[in-house]
């Protein structure tokens, strides 16, 4: 019969699991972060299929990283799966309340998609912009956001203050700047819609959205063959298969 175990030897097999148990935490966290980062690089560079991957994985690895669950948000808003980005959204927050980012993204989601649910995205987005800790990005965010509810409840005279406030406080601001194109076009404003849409790409990389806005832009009757035909190729040739490449060759 083995004789009882020592209390120090029973002492020294639980520190030793411990041990075990910090390490093991330790990897997957640090492979999280490993394909967060990659994630990260893949949808900045456009490859959305291999981002969602690497992006799923961190969440995989490490259930509570709200990061990655926004990431994975804004992911599957541009892919336009938009049950999920909610999901992420709300998981980011629920994880980190102060998390502002995340309640751009999610208020933002709301107003965008959700026609019964603007009045919530412009609550969220209204006390984000009045809270002074947010003063320059975050509340530019938080304007832009405003500006894109006041479209979708067709106040365009509202939406344009919101996305100029926006700019005042980030001349950069992406959201502001493309919208200001939309909606500079949709007013027969060529020559601002062009430059705003110029601002826009100075910024960050092109979407099927922005090429056709583009295009769009440059087919009015004031618009620039040339830039119009430069839009084509380029939307044609990066995004072969998207919608807006699709509406090239339907009938008017």
């Amino acid at each position: 019969m083995r004789p009882p175990m020592k209390p120090a030897c029973l002492v020294l097999l639980s520190l030793l699991a411990g041990c075990a148990n910090v390490k093991d935490q330790e990897f997957k966290e640090n492979v999280a972060e490993a394909n967060f980062k990659l994630g990260i690089g893949y949808m900045q560079s456009g490859n959305l299929d291999v981002a969602t991957e690497k992006l799923l994985k961190a969440v995989q690895y490490n259930e509570d990283y709200p990061e990655a669950h926004n990431a994975l948000g804004v992911l599957y808003d541009e892919l336009r799966e938009y049950g999920p980005a909610e999901t992420h959204f709300k998981r980011a927050i629920d994880l980190k309340p102060d998390y502002t980012l995340a309640k751009l993204n999610y208020a933002r989601l709301l107003c965008a998609r959700e026609p019964t649910r603007i009045a919530e995205g412009e609550s969220e987005l209204q006390k984000i912009a009045a809270d002074p800790a947010n003063a320059g990005t975050a509340a530019a965010d938080a304007y832009a956001g405003l500006g894109v509810c006041a479209r979708k409840r067709n106040d365009p005279a509202q939406a344009e203050t919101w996305l100029r406030k926006a700019l005042d406080q980030n001349s950069n601001n992406t959201t502001a700047l493309y919208e200001m194109a939309e909606l500079s076009q949709i007013q027969g404003k060529t020559l601002q819609g062009r430059a705003f849409l110029q601002r826009y790409h100075s910024q960050t990389r092109p979407t099927p959205q922005s090429l056709w806005l583009g295009f769009t832009i440059e087919s009015s009757s004031d618009g620039d063959p040339q830039m119009r035909r430069e839009y084509r190729v380029a939307l044609s040739s990066r995004f072969p298969n998207s919608e807006e490449a699709q509406r090239l060759d339907k009938p008017k």
